[in-house]
């Protein structure tokens, strides 16, 4: 397994649509980029656009001795009628474990312009190869509020066709401290499952079924379904 096949795997769960691992000839690069668009912006299953469509753009390099890093920029709305900027940065390294296995640690820190109180930032570790990826996440200041959280994620994909493919990922927020979620609870899962077409060489999409439930933190303040059917399609550069 290629060490710029992880990182761009790495790249494609932060910063356009988390659960699905999208590896491509991209990959490949040193350098690359992505613009994303999407019907909703749903992050670990919470609308941030108040179900609205986004646009994502982003940009990574991968380093030969496995360090990667990168940013995008996407619109958020944690109030109705009050838009902001997220600006995502990350940072970390990734290296083989077995020739099918790999290994990574990193960093990520979110901005957001206009109401920089929701800013955070996260550490991460995970393994991972071409088919399954299983990561967890901490962060001591979730969105801005005063309590430390924990998410664990897993995702697979297969390869239906040659340019067909199935995705599913699962995962779960846990709030260590503060407040609990509208139910009480202090987990909220979150469930993604979907399929990913290669339209052309550099061009992706994708349908998926999300759904969240109501427990942990929840950093918007609109009601939005719990459930929504989400198109996305990226083209990589």
């Amino acid at each position: 397994m290629r060490r710029a096949a992880l990182t761009r795997s790495t790249l494609a769960r932060q910063l356009v649509w988390a659960g699905s691992l999208l590896v491509s000839a991209a990959a490949q690069a040193q350098f690359g980029g992505g613009i994303g668009v999407e019907s909703d912006n749903r992050f670990r299953g919470v609308s941030l656009t108040d179900g609205r469509p986004d646009l994502r753009l982003s940009l990574s390099y991968d380093h030969d001795s496995g360090a990667f890093a990168g940013a995008a920029a996407t619109r958020v709305e944690f109030m109705r009628g009050r838009h902001a900027l997220q600006l995502l940065g990350y940072a970390g390294y990734v290296t083989r474990l077995t020739p099918g296995l790999g290994a990574e640690l990193g960093v990520t820190s979110s901005t957001f312009s206009g109401n920089t109180r929701y800013d955070y930032s996260e550490v991460f570790a995970g393994v991972s190869n071409e088919r399954w990826s299983l990561r967890g996440y901490y962060a001591p200041r979730y969105f801005g509020f005063d309590q430390a959280t924990v998410y664990v994620e897993l995702g697979a994909n297969a390869a239906l066709t040659p340019r067909l493919r199935a995705f599913g990922h699962a995962g779960a927020l846990m709030t260590l401290g503060g407040m609990a979620g509208e139910d009480g609870g202090r987990t909220r899962n979150d469930l993604r499952v979907g399929l990913g077409f290669g339209a052309a060489a550099a061009v992706d999409v994708q349908l998926a079924w999300v759904t969240a439930t109501r427990g942990g933190p929840y950093v918007v303040e609109y009601g939005t379904r719990r459930s929504t059917l989400v198109l996305s399609a990226l083209a990589s550069f």
